[in-house]
């Protein structure tokens, strides 16, 4: 993809769809990835420009992030050494240093360290140990703060027939778990869940997807209990990707028995030749 235009209507108090209004604009490098990103108010004036940059490796070198709401100006840049295995990554604010992060690198690209410098003055580092299974895939992953031997997080996991089935990232308050299952070797349905003080695993949310890794429902729950539910129809161009998508709710917390149109976005497509 080239250039990606995102219009969305939303409906009035008929089924009728109100005027398009266009949200944002992407524009894609010919390797696929965004160069540029432009967001716009209800109005159709741009309220953000973002633009990226990416050096001969295709990697990241620089973004600028412009907001009209705010008059910011929020620059970030990144330098690689292949030879040290390090990546610097600097935050200027208003043409000020916010931040500045370096990441220490394996030979297996994972992180081990990672230092963090907040406006020239408080300085954090964190540390990354992992444990791998037999082929070489990541279950464990634990991240702690120099000085601290009690995990900040620790991240679990789990596969079958190669394919990650779930993951747990854990801290000291909460626990926050993702079920994922396939079909025909994608991804047709995921579930996430909490796990608080309380020690009871609530379930938040199940999403399930086409072939295409389209959202095609998706459930949200309270304390477990169903309270709204989307679903997620599309129409497609040549190339398999959606350009019309409407979506309609049920709230099932007032005891709806029907989805109700909400909203409908389209995207105008153009591809690299």
């Amino acid at each position: 993809m080239k250039k990606i235009e995102y219009f969305k209507t939303t409906f009035q108090k008929n089924e009728k769809e109100d005027k398009l209004i266009l949200k944002k604009i992407e524009e894609y490098t010919d390797f696929g990835e965004l160069k540029k990103a432009e967001y716009f108010d209800n109005y159709g004036k741009v309220v953000q420009t973002n633009f990226i940059d990416y050096n001969k490796n295709q990697k990241f070198i620089k973004s600028v992030s412009i907001s009209k709401s705010d008059n910011s100006k929020i620059i970030q840049t990144a330098e690689y050494d292949s030879i040290k295995k390090t990546s610097e990554i600097t935050a200027f604010v208003n043409d000020s240093v916010n931040y500045k992060m370096i990441t220490y690198f394996e030979d297996n690209d994972y992180p081990i360290k990672q230092i963090s410098i907040k406006k020239r003055k408080d300085t954090t580092e964190i540390n990354y140990e992992y444990d791998f299974d037999h082929n070489g895939k990541i279950k464990l992953a634990v991240q702690k703060e120099k000085g601290n031997e009690k995990p900040m997080t620790t991240n679990l996991y789990k596969y079958e027939n190669n394919n990650l089935i779930e993951t747990s990232l854990k801290t000291e308050w909460v626990e926050m778990i993702s079920e994922t299952e396939w079909k025909e070797k994608r991804i047709s349905k995921r579930t996430s869940y909490t796990i608080l003080e309380d020690l009871k695993k609530k379930i938040n949310n199940i999403t399930e997807f086409d072939k295409l890794y389209n959202t095609i429902n998706s459930k949200e729950f309270e304390d477990s209990k169903l309270n709204r539910e989307l679903n997620f129809e599309y129409e497609f161009d040549g190339n398999g990707n959606w350009i019309k998508k409407k979506v309609s709710m049920k709230e099932h917390f007032i005891n709806s028995n029907e989805f109700i149109p909400i909203y409908v976005e389209t995207r105008k497509i153009s591809y690299w030749k």
